[in-house]
């Protein structure tokens, strides 16, 4: 699977390759991105719902939710959430 992290986690251009054997939740995923990038540590809550307060993941059009499985093939962009007025 590819990752893109966006601004302030990472410079939003660079596709970062992680391996994955079989399809993985969210949940691990998450696990695994705060493991291996450290920008991304000081929003970890203790559920995906809760941290998706502080970053989203994205594949395609769809914004993931701790429900979701994430497939070897799959593009994920991780950014801030958005809110407007």
């Amino acid at each position: 699977m590819w990752i893109r992290l966006d601004p302030p986690f990472g410079d939003g251009k660079t596709w970062e390759e992680l391996e994955l054997q079989e399809p993985v939740s969210v949940g691990e995923l998450v696990k695994r991105l705060v493991a291996t990038h450290s920008p991304l540590r000081p929003y970890l809550r203790a559920t995906p719902e809760e941290t998706f307060y502080q970053f989203i993941l994205i594949r395609g059009d769809h914004v993931l939710t701790g429900d979701d499985k994430i497939e070897p093939q799959d593009r994920i962009i991780v950014m801030m959430p958005l809110a407007g007025g």
